[in-house]
């Protein structure tokens, strides 16, 4: 499997202060371990830099840029984490940096078939991986290797769009194409499958039905806005995919998020959720022991603003390891 993985340069992308009153997460991340036995319980890093997925979709290329941008934004932070209940530090949770998957010059059926096979690794070893993307393609590799475990799984999409598009000639995929793969892949006990935020103008309405039509549920950020608050929706959806099963898939698309607060992303929305409402969303998935699995898709650092959109993204990735950190204090 290492050899699907490029290691991180972590002196190209952090410059510690040396300072041990003034840690960031960049002077505790740590590499991948030679042996896996040692990453149970550890939260894993993964980037998979590559934006052919969007470039088959007709979106904005930029995305294989995100994971290190991420990375950059992340490695920055301090380890204090704060909610109602006081201070807490993260620094003694073990995170891992696996590094990027090589995938210059690799056809995108290949990256993806690597992705999946590097993710059933770190989940079978008891990890929690944290996927960096990249393309919204990334998708079918990350819920296939969760349901490569045999067992019922669940998915929430926090997502503008539905990204149920069919294969291009039948056979390519692409950013547009992830859950629909999921959902058609027979060999998958797919449970519960919500698309989360879906806006009006977004999305077609064949593709709504294809998701209803299979028993799966699509929330509409109208919906959200109108009826109840972000917070108890995300909650109501996360607490119906636990009841179906203990092993769920949040996937974050950054294009669900107001373009004022995340302007580099492939595809932007001039209305969504706020910054506040997807972090929060993050620390409530990694409060929540059946969450085995994230990833973060479409930062697209080539049109970004002063570095806004992957600022928030590594706070999604903060604000979720701080709700894995919450969950194992209870």
């Amino acid at each position: 499997m290492n050899q699907f993985l490029h290691p991180i340069q972590t002196n190209n992308l952090f410059t510690s202060r040396n300072d041990t009153d003034d840690l960031r997460l960049g002077d505790i991340i740590t590499p991948l371990p030679d042996s896996f036995t040692e990453i149970s319980g550890a939260i894993v890093l993964l980037g998979v830099p590559q934006d052919e997925g969007v470039r088959r979709n007709g979106g904005r290329i930029g995305a294989a840029a995100a994971p290190d941008a991420i990375r950059k934004a992340l490695y920055k932070f301090t380890p204090v984490f704060h909610r109602e209940d006081g201070l807490t530090d993260i620094s003694h949770l073990q995170i891992i940096d696996a590094g990027n998957i090589i995938t210059a010059g690799i056809e995108l059926e290949e990256i993806h078939k690597r992705q999946r096979e590097v993710v059933c690794t770190f989940l079978r070893a008891g990890a929690l991986p944290v996927v960096l993307g990249g393309g919204h393609d990334i998708a079918y590799p990350d819920g296939s290797a969760l349901g490569d475990k045999g067992e019922p799984f669940s998915v929430i999409n926090v997502d503008a769009h539905t990204d149920v598009r069919p294969l291009i000639d039948g056979k390519y995929p692409h950013s547009g194409s992830g859950f629909r793969q999921l959902l058609e892949d027979k060999t998958l006990k797919l449970e519960e499958f919500y698309e989360f935020g879906i806006q009006s103008f977004a999305a077609s309405k064949q593709h709504i039905e294809y998701v209803q039509n299979r028993g799966k549920s699509v929330v509409f950020y109208d919906e959200i806005r109108q009826k109840v608050n972000f917070e108890q929706s995300f909650t109501n959806a996360l607490d119906k995919c636990t009841k179906s099963s203990n092993n769920v898939y949040v996937s974050f698309d950054m294009d669900a998020v107001a373009s004022a607060y995340a302007p580099g992303v492939s595809a932007p929305a001039a209305i969504g959720f706020t910054a506040d409402e997807i972090c929060r969303a993050a620390e409530i998935a990694g409060g929540n022991s059946s969450v085995k699995l994230i990833d973060i898709a479409e930062v697209n650092p080539t049109f970004d603003i002063d570095g806004r959109t992957s600022k928030l993204a590594a706070l999604v990735v903060a604000h979720y390891i701080g709700g894995v950190l919450r969950q194992l204090s209870k």
